[in-house]
C-alpha cells in the first residue's frame, strides 16, 4: 500500500467547499466545487480520442478509501469531495490546535490507481472534533505544512508530502455528550 502523497500547482480562483452532517444516515459529506483547469491545446485527435468522445467514455473518476471515508477526486487528482459514515459519539473532542494560514496553492493527490480509478485503502483516520468553531479533523499522522483549498477546507502534509489530514471547518453537529467521548 502506498500512502497518499501531495504535489501542488498555482492557485485556482473560485474553488468553494460545502461541508454537512446528516444525522440519519450518520455520514459527513464535503462538496467541493473547482473550476476546470484549461486543457492543454491537441494536435490532432486519436481514433481512440474520436470514439471515446462519440460514446462518451472519459478519463476514470478516482476515490481513495480510509475505513469508512471515501474521497473523490477529479481528472486533474484534485479533492472533489468526501463522504464520510462515522458515529459523533466516537470523535475525540479536542481544542483544535493552531496553524499558520495554509498555502494558497492546489493540491493534487498522488498514490497507486487500478485500471478502474481506485485506490487501496490507506487506513481510517482517528477523528478530532472541535464543537466550539465546527472543526473536523480527520488525522493519519502530524502536519508540517497546510494547503487551503477552500476558506471551509485544508489538507495537511507531512515533511516527506504524505496526506496526513483533512480539516473541514463549520461543521455544526448536536452531539449527545456521553461517556465514549474523550475530552482532551
Amino acid at each position: 500500500m502506498k500512502h497518499p502523497t501531495v504535489h501542488t500547482t498555482a492557485p485556482t480562483p473560485g474553488v468553494s467547499a460545502t461541508a454537512r452532517w446528516d444525522e440519519e444516515s450518520f455520514t459527513v459529506f464535503c462538496e467541493v466545487n473547482c473550476p476546470p483547469l484549461p486543457s492543454p491545446p491537441e494536435p490532432q485527435a486519436s481514433l481512440s480520442d474520436v470514439l471515446d468522445a462519440r460514446f462518451g467514455i472519459g478519463a476514470p473518476a478516482y476515490v481513495m478509501t480510509a475505513g469508512t471515508l471515501s474521497m473523490h477526486l477529479d481528472q486533474q487528482r484534485r479533492l472533489a469531495g468526501l463522504d464520510f459514515y462515522t458515529n459523533p459519539e466516537r470523535w475525540t473532542v479536542r481544542i483544535a490546535e493552531q496553524f499558520t494560514d495554509p498555502a494558497n496553492r492546489t493540491p493534487h493527490i498522488e498514490t497507486q490507481f487500478d485500471e478502474h480509478g481506485h485506490a487501496q485503502d490507506i487506513g481510517a483516520p482517528e477523528v478530532f472534533y472541535e464543537p466550539r468553531h465546527g472543526i473536523l479533523d480527520l488525522s493519519w499522522g502530524s502536519v508540517t505544512h497546510w494547503y487551503g483549498i477552500a476558506p471551509t477546507l485544508a489538507i495537511g502534509i507531512d515533511d516527506h508530502k504524505r496526506l496526513t489530514r483533512i480539516r473541514l471547518y463549520g461543521l455544526t453537529i448536536a452531539r449527545q455528550h456521553s461517556q465514549s467521548a474523550h475530552i482532551q
